[in-house]
């Protein structure tokens, strides 16, 4: 009936040979920590803002003041990000979620950063799952090169890394090479300019993203590529994301209830498909088309 491959500290992941997908068959609690190679964030909380240009220098001016910018970009925490997600032909990653699937997976190649940056741009393959509720992500790193040569279809590039990961890095290929063959292709490319700031101990994260763009042309992915011209939301706005492990801080809480911040579901990728998706489009189209026959 199918065949199943023990993770070195992800999930225990049980492949259906007929389907080609994976179900866990262990809870998260089981869950060990990966090497360095691979990583994965579990019991990550996340609150998403939809902030206005105001707001933005509001917000950025005093979370500057009470964390560090992150250093990890080598940019003063500015930093590009281009990424190319991955659904099938009837869009089953978008309605998963709209359905509010409890377990739903998706594909998501990325490139963080620029040539001009003091760190050289960095590609990670991830999975992003919602797990019962909770938010995992898995990833793998690649070179810049593997990444654009992926994006562009090659998945020998995954085969070719295969023997050169540890395990928990096989189980993401194996994963990502399952979806593919069950039908999972390039949706949408979408870039944007990211500000971080993080606390000393890792458990608080706050971004903004700025300059929201996408495409649905899938094209190599080059680090900081400009050419995106549909915005995914007005270009003064932002999404602030609020990224915790524990419990949120009191003053930022605080800070939140005197400014009036008000917290809201906001998905790039389903925003994007929503407003530049021709797919989608036809989809809701026909939706629409069969709902007024019937009134």
């Amino acid at each position: 009936m199918g065949s199943c491959r023990e993770g070195s500290g992800l999930l225990v992941l049980c492949r259906l040979r007929h389907t080609g997908t994976y179900r866990s068959l262990l809870p998260v609690a089981q869950v060990s920590p990966l090497p360095f190679q691979s990583t994965v964030s579990l019991s990550r909380t996340e609150y998403k803002f939809w902030i206005n240009a105001e707001q933005y220098c509001q917000w950025k001016d005093e979370i500057s003041q009470r964390l560090a910018v992150d250093q990890n970009p080598g940019n003063s925490g500015d930093y590009p990000i281009l990424s190319q997600y991955y659904d099938t032909a009837e869009r089953d990653c978008y309605w998963e979620k709209q359905r509010g699937f409890k377990s739903r997976r998706k594909i998501r190649l990325r490139i963080y950063g620029s040539e001009t940056a003091k760190i050289p741009p960095a590609g990670f393959l991830e999975v992003k799952h919602k797990l019962q509720g909770l938010g995992v992500k898995r990833r793998l790193p690649m070179s810049i090169e593997d990444a654009q040569n992926f994006g562009l279809g090659d998945d020998d590039v995954l085969r070719g890394m295969y023997d050169q990961v540890p395990r928990s890095g096989r189980i993401i290929i194996d994963e990502v090479l399952g979806m593919r063959a069950a039908g999972h292709n390039p949706s949408m490319q979408i870039r944007y300019d990211r500000n971080a700031f993080s606390s000393p101990d890792g458990k608080l994260r706050i971004t903004f993203d700025n300059l929201l763009r996408c495409r649905p042309e899938f094209p190599k992915l080059l680090p900081d590529d400009q050419d995106f011209s549909k915005f995914i939301i007005a270009e003064g706005e932002s999404i602030m994301e609020v990224k915790s492990i524990g419990a949120v801080p009191y003053w930022l809480r605080k800070r939140a209830g005197e400014t009036g911040l008000s917290r809201r579901s906001f998905s790039k990728y389903c925003t994007s498909l929503e407003k530049h998706d021709p797919v989608l489009g036809s989809q809701l189209r026909q939706a629409r088309q069969r709902q007024e026959s019937a009134a």
